[in-house]
C-alpha cells in the first residue's frame, strides 16, 4: 500500500492539515516605534527659555538696588497689615506685587539675587512662552528665533534683574495669550477658568499690560468668532477684583506719576530705544517685524495687535489725559515684535530661511553687547549709590554717630539703610519720630524740631540724593547748628549722592 486514505468528514471534504507541533506561529513583524519628533518639538521652546534664564542669573546681584527696587525691598519688610495701610494711599498699582514680595523674603532672605529671584524666573517664563506661541502661531523655529531674540535684548536682562513686577507683566501677556488659545482649541470649562486666572494675574501685576487683551479680541476675530462672548463673559469676571486698585490708582495719579514728562514727538520716536535698552536692536527688529507682511493676515493680525495696541493706547493717554509714556511700562510689546521679526526671517519658501535666521540672531547678539554690559553696570539702575554710600560711612563711623537725610525723602533713607545693615557698625538715625512702616506711606516723619535730637553729637553724616557743592543746603534747618559748631571734615559725591561728615568743634 503506497499510502493511507485521508480520512474525510461527514460532509465529504478533508480536514485541513495540521501544523507539525515544532513549528511556532510566525510572529507578526514588530510595529516601528512612533518617531519622536512631535515631543522634540514641543521641548524646543524651553531651549531660549533656559538660555533667557542662564543670562538674566550673570551679573545679577551686581547693581546697586536702584530707588525702586529700595521701595521694593523696605515695603515688603512691612508686615501684611502695614501693606494693606499704603495701598490707599500710594502705589496701589503695586501693591499685589508687594504682599507676593513679602512672603517670598520671608523664605529667600532680601539679598539683591533673592529679591530679583522671582522676576528673573518670570522673565525665562516669559520667553519660553513667546517661543511655544510662536510654534502654535507659525512653526516650531519660528518660536525657538523669537524665543532667542528676546534673549539677546539688553532690556530683558535689565527688567529680568529688577525688583519690579515688570517681568511678570511680561509673563503673564504671552502666558494669557497661550491659554486662550488651548481654550478654544481644546474647550473644557477649567481651561477657561485657568485662562481667566491668567488675565486677573495680568491686571495685577500691571494695569496697562491689559491693553494687550485686544489681541485676544483680534485672534478670536480672526480664528473662532463664535467664541467672543465667552471670551467676553470671562474676561470681564477676571477683570472686575483689578478694578479697585485701577480706581486707586487713578486717584494717586498725582504721587504717582507727576515726574513724568509730556509725551512729544522726540520722545516717541526715542521710545523703542529707550524700551529695548539699545536703539540698534529696537530698530533692527522693528524693521524686521515690518518685513512679515508676505505672512497670511489671519497669522499676523493678532500679534500685530499686540504690539501696536499698547504703545497706541499709551500714547493717547498721555496726549490727552495724564502723561505715562515710560518705557518700563510697555515691556509688554517686545515680545510680538520678536514673534513678528521672527516670522519674517523663516520664510518656508526659502531654502536658506534657517541660515538668514541664525545669521540675524548673531547680528543682533553682537549689536546688544554694549547693552547687555550697561545693564550689568554696579550704577546701572536709576537712585544713588546706595552701597559705596554705605561703605564710606561703615568704613569711618564711630560710637555716637548720628545720621541725617533730607525730610520727605522716599528712598535715600531707606537705600542707605538697607546697606548699612550690612556694616559692622551704623550711625544712628535720630531723627525719625514714626518709622516709614508705620505712616501708611513711604516716607518716615520726623520729628518737628530736629535740633534738640542732634544737638551734641560728635559727628555728623549727612547723606543727600544728590550732587551738591554745599550739602546743608539739603538741611537748611540745622545749617545754623551745624556751621556754628562743627566743622566739615569729610566729602564724597558717589553716583547721584552726596555725602558730607561733619565733626564736633
Amino acid at each position: 500500500m503506497v499510502g493511507k486514505t485521508p480520512t474525510t468528514t461527514r460532509s465529504g471534504t478533508a480536514p485541513a492539515p495540521r501544523k507539525p507541533v515544532d513549528e511556532p506561529p510566525a510572529a507578526a513583524p514588530p510595529t516601528p516605534a512612533p518617531a519622536p519628533r512631535r515631543d522634540v518639538r514641543r521641548l524646543l521652546p524651553l531651549l531660549p527659555g533656559l538660555l533667557m534664564l542662564a543670562i538674566a542669573l550673570v551679573g545679577a546681584g551686581r547693581p546697586v538696588l536702584s530707588w525702586d527696587e529700595v521701595t521694593s525691598a523696605e515695603v515688603a519688610s512691612r508686615s501684611v497689615p502695614q501693606i494693606l495701610d499704603v495701598i490707599p494711599n500710594i502705589d496701589a498699582v503695586f501693591g499685589p506685587y508687594y504682599l507676593f514680595l513679602h512672603f517670598w523674603t520671608a523664605l529667600a532672605g532680601t539679598s539683591e539675587v533673592a529679591l530679583r529671584l522671582p522676576s528673573i524666573l518670570a522673565m525665562a517664563g516669559a520667553v519660553t512662552i513667546t517661543a511655544e506661541l510662536g510654534r502654535r502661531l507659525f512653526t516650531p523655529a519660528t518660536g525657538v528665533v523669537a524665543g532667542l531674540l528676546l534673549c539677546f535684548v539688553p532690556n530683558t536682562s535689565r527688567y529680568a534683574a529688577e525688583a519690579r513686577p515688570y517681568a511678570f507683566a511680561c509673563f503673564f501677556a504671552v502666558l494669557a495669550l497661550l491659554l486662550l488659545i488651548e481654550a478654544v482649541q481644546r474647550g473644557g470649562r477649567l481651561r477657561w477658568i485657568w485662562y481667566g486666572l491668567s488675565v486677573l494675574l495680568l491686571g495685577l501685576s500691571h494695569l496697562i499690560a491689559l491693553t494687550t487683551l485686544a489681541a485676544h479680541a483680534a485672534w478670536l476675530a480672526v480664528h473662532a468668532r463664535h467664541r467672543l462672548p465667552t471670551w467676553a463673559i470671562v474676561t470681564g469676571v477676571a477683570i472686575l477684583p483689578v478694578l479697585p486698585i485701577a480706581y486707586l490708582g487713578t486717584t494717586q495719579e498725582d504721587t504717582q506719576l507727576h515726574w513724568v514728562a509730556p509725551i512729544n514727538p522726540q520722545r516717541i520716536y526715542a521710545m523703542p530705544g529707550e524700551i529695548a535698552g539699545s536703539r540698534e536692536v529696537a530698530w533692527l527688529l522693528i524693521g524686521l517685524a515690518a518685513l512679515a507682511v508676505w505672512r497670511p493676515a489671519r497669522q499676523l493680525v493678532p500679534i500685530a495687535v499686540y504690539a501696536v495696541v499698547p504703545l497706541v493706547t499709551v500714547a493717547a493717554v498721555s496726549a490727552l489725559i495724564s502723561p505715562m509714556w515710560v518705557a518700563r511700562y510697555l515691556l509688554i510689546v517686545l515680545a510680538p515684535v520678536a514673534l513678528l521679526a521672527a516670522a519674517a526671517l523663516l520664510d518656508v519658501r526659502s531654502r536658506w530661511a534657517i541660515t538668514r535666521a541664525v545669521a540675524v540672531i548673531l547680528i543682533v547678539a553682537f549689536a546688544a553687547v554694549p547693552g547687555e554690559l550697561a545693564v550689568r553696570g554696579a550704577t546701572a539702575k536709576n537712585g544713588p549709590d546706595y552701597r559705596t554710600i554705605a561703605k564710606i560711612i561703615g568704613a569711618d563711623v564711630r560710637p555716637g554717630d548720628v545720621v541725617v537725610y533730607p525730610d520727605r525723602n522716599r528712598a535715600i533713607r531707606a537705600g542707605t539703610s538697607y546697606y548699612l545693615r550690612r556694616q559692622p557698625a551704623a550711625p544712628a538715625d535720630v531723627l525719625v519720630e514714626v518709622p516709614s512702616a508705620r505712616t501708611g506711606w513711604l516716607i518716615a516723619h520726623e520729628y518737628p524740631d530736629p535740633v534738640p535730637r542732634v544737638t551734641g553729637a560728635p559727628r555728623i553724616w549727612l547723606v543727600i540724593a544728590d550732587r551738591r557743592a554745599e550739602p546743608l543746603t539739603a538741611r537748611p534747618d540745622l545749617k545754623p547748628l551745624i556751621t556754628s559748631g562743627y566743622r566739615r571734615v569729610g566729602f564724597w559725591q558717589p553716583k547721584s549722592a552726596t555725602i558730607a561728615l561733619y565733626e564736633k568743634n
